[in-house]
């Protein structure tokens, strides 16, 4: 009767539209099924301005300027955030459960929603011994080297810092990002002792060819004590290339098989609270490494960053926050050829303001203003992308209601 009781919620929230939900609960003590989820749109105004001038010298990776900004001021309205999922646990002893998730990226202003392609996965659970769970989530290293979230935002939307900060400066593929959510993964977690717990996973693209395995291990290591955490992150990416995928096509070493790729990046996070304000500081550093021979091509890519975060609730209502993040311009190589990397840096900043009616209920207007070197094409503007070197501003008002 419970599992009948359950199919008819799922498919009523996935086949009516605007179907108002409140957190659900189907069945009790040992085995228990939740419907959850969070509506968040909100209607964006982007502008773009400064473009590099067309002709103008840039970094060896970058683009050819076009000379014109490419982001039109207009209005669109955006819901990447917004999320439907259910997750269960079923009791299989004194200290073992099962557990599950299936969880839904929920377009509210669009039609073409898909199902369970945020984390999704199954799993056995122990407090004694740990998690191990196997399916599509996020990384460690996008868990445990940026914690603290702008409203509830981690990534998906042009207030994240994952655009700036755990990405290169130059090209468009997602081939160099540190924040993604990775397919086919296995993850173990620890079980919390003395403040301390720790996460590995290990994910495999099933791309392989002759010489080449792409694959992902990501690690990281927290610990919480009374107001303050820090952590640790380390990720290794094996021949996804994400340093030749987003360079010319002429330095690339994407095709050639011979040639190998291994990206690495180390974080390091410390949040500290202090009453009802919270401040957290990241670094990391991002390195794409290939062994290329042939002159003229893609070597390595190198570039630190950090952001600086605040979050303060004044009142139960009112809460601000603000966040500042920098990316350097880093340094570069190719095969018996000269690099440059000037005017990859980019540096964002995010401003926001909300009031809440509910712990669960809020409206909210935040803004952002993207700079972007004179040879950086960053780009945090979900249906444009940027010429070399122009800066992005966008406004947003809207709603936040969880379940």
């Amino acid at each position: 009767m419970q599992k009948k009781i359950l199919v008819g919620a799922v498919a009523a929230a996935l086949t009516i539209p605007g179907m108002a939900l409140a957190a659900t609960n189907f069945g009790s003590g040992d085995n228990v099924v939740e419907l959850y989820g969070k509506v968040y749109p909100e209607i964006v105004i982007p502008h773009g301005s400064g473009a590099t001038d067309a002709g103008a010298t840039v970094a060896t990776f970058a683009g050819k300027p076009a000379g014109e900004d490419s982001i039109i001021r207009r209005t669109e309205m955006a819901s990447s955030n917004s999320r439907l999922g259910v997750r269960g646990q079923e009791r299989l002893g004194s200290d073992l459960k099962a557990i599950f998730q299936l969880e839904t990226e929920f377009h509210v202003d669009s039609n073409d929603s898909k199902f369970a392609t945020r984390d999704s996965f199954v799993g056995l659970a122990g407090k004694k011994w740990g998690d191990i769970k196997i399916g599509r989530m996020d990384t460690p290293f996008k868990k445990y080297g940026d914690e603290l979230s702008f409203f509830g935002i981690s990534s998906g939307n042009f207030l994240s810092s994952s655009n700036v900060f755990r990405k290169t400066g130059y090209g468009t593929s997602s081939a160099s990002s540190f924040h993604l959510r990775r397919q086919n993964a296995v993850e173990y977690e620890t079980p919390h002792i003395a403040g301390v717990n720790a996460a590995l996973q290990y994910s495999t693209d099933e791309t392989d060819k002759a010489g080449r395995h792409p694959h992902v291990w990501s690690g990281g290591v927290q610990w919480s004590g009374g107001p303050l955490k820090v952590a640790l992150a380390y990720e290794e990416h094996w021949d996804l290339f994400g340093g030749s995928r987003n360079a010319p096509s002429s330095m690339s070493n994407f095709s050639d098989l011979s040639v190998n790729s291994r990206d690495k990046a180390f974080s390091v996070m410390a949040q500290y609270k202090l009453g009802h304000h919270t401040f957290e500081a990241d670094w990391n550093q991002k390195k794409y490494d290939e062994n290329a021979t042939v002159t003229g091509r893609f070597q390595e890519y190198k570039n630190n960053a950090y952001e600086l975060k605040w979050d303060a609730r004044w009142t139960r209502a009112w809460r601000t926050a603000i966040w500042y993040v920098k990316a350097m311009k880093g340094s570069c190589s190719r095969v018996n050829a000269s690099c440059s990397t000037d005017g990859l840096d980019g540096s964002q900043v995010n401003v926001g303001a909300a009031y809440y009616f509910s712990p669960r209920t809020f409206i909210f207007l935040v803004g952002a203003v993207l700079r972007n070197g004179f040879s950086a094409r960053f780009n945090n503007e979900d249906l444009q992308d940027p010429s070399v070197g122009e800066d992005i501003t966008q406004w947003a008002i809207g709603m936040n209601h969880s379940f």
